[in-house]
């Protein structure tokens, strides 16, 4: 027999469970929203770590509490979660990469000039879309509407 996912098998709706779902979940989102801000103060990798950390808590903790809420507007949401998630952890990813080739450099490795341009370039474009992505998340009738709820 297949599990299906997030299905926890003793986990039922309850007034006192949506009660700790959207304090958790208010916790959570207010958390992600401090480091949007924060990030998009500097654009650094620092602060982008922080939100990409600050949206995998958002996204597994939603995974928990799926049973409290309306599905529709719930999945709505949970899956503009995991496309952020998704994205920042690509360009996450060129990140470190650019980090392991700086690291090379220093120990007289060559490197082509072209691929480290080519990395950056493509680091700037998910950037970008990253970026773009975010801004019309905070902005969307779908996280005022969950904020709403669990408010």
């Amino acid at each position: 027999m297949s599990k299906k996912k997030w299905k926890i098998e003793k986990l039922r709706y309850s007034k006192h469970l949506l009660k700790i779902a959207n304090i958790i979940l208010l916790n959570r989102f207010d958390n992600l929203l401090y480091y949007v801000d924060e990030y998009f103060k500097t654009k650094d990798i620092e602060p982008l770590h922080d939100v990409r950390i600050a949206l995998r808590r958002v996204r597994y903790n939603m995974e928990l509490f799926l049973v409290c809420y309306e599905k529709k507007l719930f999945m709505r949401l949970y899956n503009k979660i995991e496309k952020l998630q998704d994205l920042s952890g690509s360009v996450r990813d060129l990140d470190v990469f650019l980090e392991n080739i700086n690291s090379l450099k220093k120990d007289n490795v060559a490197v082509s000039e072209e691929l480290e341009y080519k990395i950056k370039e493509k680091r700037n474009i998910l950037q970008e879309e990253f970026e773009k992505e975010l801004k019309r998340f905070i902005k969307s009738r779908t996280l005022k509407s969950f904020y709403k709820i669990i408010s």
